[in-house]
């Protein structure tokens, strides 16, 4: 019987390997962790080779004791924004650009510039940020030109992944949408902005929709993964569209997604004519779109303050417990996390992040809860976005890994003064590939119905309405600090 479903998250610290049943069980997981490097402050680049070597190592931990001869489909979920620059030997060229780095803010002000932030916002869904593909090429270009020249193709993670399982160069709308290269409306990439950053359309890849499975497993793959050659590999998504098709992302539901950053998100049936300070991109579910805001920093925050303390993985959950003994408002903290500059309605790539107000008094467990807080406020500011548009939220689906913590759900119910749904499985980029890909072998039919069959709501927390008046004048107190801030922000980055 062939009726299983194999997917690979390569994510931003990790690639996790999934295994389900037909009926969305999950039978199998492994994760193969891999480095971020850092060469230069707000750098951060991926050597390709070891999203290759993570999905290897954790799919072959995955499939001990299972049969390989009944998986039907694989399926792919990624970060996105990052570049590969691809030889005509098929080997990168260097390493991945990742999403998160910075160092492009000048390319980014420069495109601005010269198309206008509104032109291209509209026009490709996105505002000009270090985070899109184009201005990491336009660095490329004007830094390491011969990269530009030499490639045979730019891949994102998922892409390159997909070509080294099936030996192919394809991508997807998902991902395409990230690059600001995509007319949003036609779905077709954007000559102009090629001709501008001085790359061919040539080097791109085809696009193909999430649920297509335009190929299968190759020959030479096959047996690094312990499969057997022929399985059809479905392109699958970005894993921000991954985790909505995962809990069946539609009407008033608003994703609060908290991984290495956060991504909050609505989808829509209809595109909105003005965007506002929202970025948009295409869904994995065909004719929609995804409303999307972010924040660089979130879950990593809390890591980056766990090693700064000098405290395992493990001690995290020591960590929380002090938080959670430390009162609303961490003794008077706040904190400001943008630590490697501010998305979404901001769009102030020399933001950074600010601890106020300590004194020597305060506890590890004061700042912990006032990160957390302070995530839980930039989040309502990304909500506040939403509603400049008219798109009004009615509650949040709890996401990602920072959904395992009661005391941020709880905060965060609390700061945006809406319900809080958990559900069955919170870590859904893995099972939104998996959607994906039995929709592309007509195992199911109806994305958002199964996808409500397979991944339940499980627990609500409703907001405290003290807490919520409370948060309320907080949060305004964080608007007002960023305000106060945003004027000096650039001065910390002057020469």
């Amino acid at each position: 019987m062939v009726d299983s479903i194999l997917t690979f998250d390569i994510g931003t610290s990790a690639c996790k390997v999934c295994l389900w049943d037909a009926r969305g069980t999950l039978l199998a997981s492994s994760e193969e962790a891999y480095p971020t490097h850092h060469p230069q402050p707000d750098w951060a680049e991926q050597d390709p080779e070891d999203w290759w070597r993570g999905s290897v190592a954790a799919a072959g931990r995955c499939l001990v004791g299972q049969d390989p001869r009944r998986i039907a489909v694989l399926g792919l979920s990624s970060q996105r924004e990052g570049v590969v620059p691809i030889g005509r030997d098929g080997r990168p060229l260097a390493r991945c650009i990742i999403w998160m780095d910075r160092r492009c803010q000048d390319q980014a002000a420069r495109l601005a510039q010269e198309f206008g932030s509104s032109f291209l916002h509209h026009h490709t869904g996105l505002s000009p940020d270090p985070n899109y593909t184009a201005c990491k090429l336009l660095w490329i270009r004007e830094h390491q030109p011969d990269l530009i020249d030499g490639a045979a193709t730019f891949l994102q993670p998922r892409d390159y992944v997909y070509y080294r399982l099936t030996g192919e160069l394809v991508t997807d709308y998902t991902l395409a949408s990230r690059t600001m290269m995509l007319d949003l409306r036609r779905h077709a990439w954007w000559p102009d902005i090629f001709r501008r950053i001085g790359v061919r359309q040539e080097q791109f890849p085809l696009i193909f929709r999430s649920t297509d499975a335009p190929h299968r497993l190759s020959a030479p793959a096959a047996p690094a993964l312990g499969l057997p050659a022929g399985i059809p590999v479905s392109l699958g998504a970005g894993d921000r569209p991954c985790e909505a098709v995962g809990i069946g992302l539609s009407g008033q539901r608003m994703i609060d997604s908290v991984g290495t950053a956060s991504n909050i998100c609505m989808a829509v049936d209809q595109l909105p004519d003005d965007l506002g300070r929202v970025p948009c991109s295409v869904h994995a579910t065909p004719g929609r779109w995804l409303l999307e805001l972010g924040i660089t920093t979130s879950g990593s925050l809390m890591r980056w303050f766990r090693e700064l303390l000098d405290l395992s993985p493990e001690e995290m959950t020591t960590l929380e417990q002090e938080a959670a003994k430390s009162p609303r408002g961490g003794r008077n903290l706040l904190v400001f996390p943008c630590f490697m500059g501010a998305r979404s309605v901001r769009w102030d790539a020399d933001a950074r992040g600010v601890i106020l107000g300590l004194s020597l008094g305060h506890t590890r467990g004061d700042v912990a809860r006032a990160m957390m807080e302070g995530v839980g406020y930039e989040t309502r500011s990304c909500l506040e976005g939403l509603r400049a548009i008219g798109i009004e939220p009615g509650e949040v689906v709890a996401m990602g890994g920072g959904a395992r913590s009661d005391l941020w759900i709880r905060i965060k119910a609390d700061i945006l003064a809406l319900p809080v749904l958990r559900p069955r499985y919170t870590e859904t980029a893995s099972m939104g590939a998996a959607l994906l890909a039995a929709r592309s072998v007509d195992m199911i039919d109806d994305l958002d119905a199964t996808a409500r069959q397979w991944n339940p709501i499980q627990e609500t927390v409703a907001p405290d309405p003290e807490a919520a008046r409370f948060y309320q004048g907080r949060w305004a107190l964080y608007e007002d600090v960023y305000g106060a801030l945003q004027p000096l922000f650039p001065r910390l980055h002057a020469p």
